[in-house]
């Protein structure tokens, strides 16, 4: 080996590792805590898209459990409504005695009974009707969706001949509930039916 090259190569050396350090010292360190703050930010998104796929695939199972949910909602606000709606409970009493041959003599409203989540409405109700109309019609307001307690009833006979074959009479004493405390709407002010 000649002289000059082996000058040339103890230079060379020096300078060619003093340029990697300084490439390293101000560009390699800086991008590699970039590099690690990436890859940071990258497992962070990782994890939050992983958790997001988890919510996506149960969402088809949440949405049909809300679907349930709102469909027994439903069913307890006929059941429980908002208001005291009493032209419709005694319309769905009218149609009942009239489908079982019922004869309703009197209704007669007694009190209403207010708790913090629901009040009921009492009412004391006189029917001309046979035992097996009265059984039937008992039944059709038990199965409605509107919740409707008889809370007493007495039955005695009725003497003489009386039309269509109604041979008892049945006093009964009816609750209609709803939530809440509110007041009897405007157009239901026709809260007492009497037929004769």
């Amino acid at each position: 080996m000649d002289r000059n090259n082996l000058i040339k190569r103890i230079i060379t050396i020096p300078i060619i590792l003093a340029i990697l350090f300084v490439y390293w010292k101000f560009d390699f360190s800086k991008n590699t805590k970039q590099i690690s703050n990436l890859k940071q930010e990258n497992d962070k998104l990782n994890t939050q898209l992983n958790e997001a796929k988890k919510v996506a695939a149960s969402l088809s199972e949440y949405l049909k459990r809300l679907r349930i949910l709102e469909n027994q909602l439903k069913i307890a606000n006929k059941m429980l409504p908002d208001s005291q709606m009493l032209e419709s409970a005694l319309d769905t009493l009218t149609v009942f005695a009239n489908k079982n041959n019922v004869k309703i003599m009197n209704i007669k409203p007694l009190n209403v009974s207010v708790t913090n989540t629901y009040s009921s409405i009492n009412h004391e109700i006189i029917l001309n009707s046979n035992y097996s109309s009265l059984g039937v019609f008992l039944t059709d307001i038990g199965n409605q969706k509107r919740i409707i307690k008889i809370s007493s009833i007495s039955i005695k006979p009725l003497k003489g001949e009386m039309e269509d074959l109604h041979t008892i009479q049945t006093l009964l004493t009816l609750s209609t509930y709803y939530k809440g405390q509110g007041e009897t709407k405007k157009e239901e002010g026709k809260n007492v039916k009497t037929k004769k």
